[in-house]
């Protein structure tokens, strides 16, 4: 399978470089095409106010630290929506699958809007490629189980049609892994988009110099583990998949808005 691979960690990212690796191990065409730098919480954001570039790291071996040979790296200077973008008009036009990740992270309920993993997929998805974002749920304070992101992404593609369905449409699907050993992921479970909120978002902060900043930071303090939800899913073991797409209209409000009083409301 031709694969065209990005995400938000950066092109020397462990989890990219090793999910590179082994779906070149495994006989798929690979083509990395990922940000010069850490750019998570880019959301679906683009680069329109200067030039970009795209050096195909390939063409010098030595700088394409850990990446197996036969992995094509390409290092953009954009966000993950540009690397998609550029990857598929520069890098590999004809990709059968774009993947985003490994993030060493999650990507749960409304963390979809923020993150740069999620809009790598999505700009896929944009461009009608069935499309996958892939999130490990790490924290500093346990050892990183890739073994069981990789595992994941092996069967879904050994099993596409259950996965996507046997149609050909475009699809894009966020999963959530477990940060456990293979041998204790409990399966997969088909979810919706929980909540997460965060307390402290804004910290206050001092640099060198004196002068007085902030940071954008913040600590989730609260799951909504509603029944079905990706949250609870991967808090009871389970690989959460939730396929997004790129509507978002409320059709409830649209319903039970009185059209008949919006329409008698007049300009002035």
């Amino acid at each position: 399978m031709k694969i065209l691979l990005s995400n938000d960690d950066g092109v020397y990212a462990p989890g990219i470089v090793l999910l590179a690796n082994d779906l070149a191990s495994r006989g798929h065409s690979v083509t990395v095409v990922a940000p010069d730098r850490a750019r998570s919480g880019a959301g679906h954001s683009i680069t329109t106010d200067h030039s970009l570039f795209l050096l195909n790291l390939s063409l010098r071996r030595e700088a394409c630290f850990g990446y197996d040979e036969a992995v094509n790296v390409f290092l953009c200077g954009g966000t993950p929506a540009d690397c998609v973008m550029a990857g598929l008009a520069l890098a590999e036009p004809e990709p059968e699958l774009v993947l985003s990740g490994v993030n060493s992270g999650p990507n749960l309920g409304c963390d979809v809007y923020y993150s740069g993993t999620v809009a790598a997929a999505r700009e896929g998805y944009f461009e009608n490629r069935r499309s996958v974002a892939l999130s490990l749920n790490l924290s500093r304070s346990r050892e990183a189980h890739y073994e069981s992101a990789l595992a994941t992404v092996a069967a879904l593609l050994d099993y596409p049609d259950v996965f996507f369905g046997s149609d050909e449409r475009p699809a894009c699907l966020n999963v959530n892994i477990p940060n456990l050993p293979l041998s204790e992921i409990r399966g997969f479970r088909t979810t919706f988009a929980g909540r997460r909120r965060y307390e402290n978002r804004i910290q206050p902060c001092v640099t060198p110099s004196g002068k007085d900043w902030f940071r954008v930071t913040g600590t989730p303090v609260e799951y909504e583990e509603l029944e079905g939800s990706d949250v609870r899913a991967v808090n009871e073991g389970f690989v959460a998949l939730t396929f997004l797409q790129h509507d978002t209209t409320d059709y409830r409000r649209n319903e039970t808005i009185d059209s008949g009083a919006i329409q008698k409301i007049k300009l002035r």
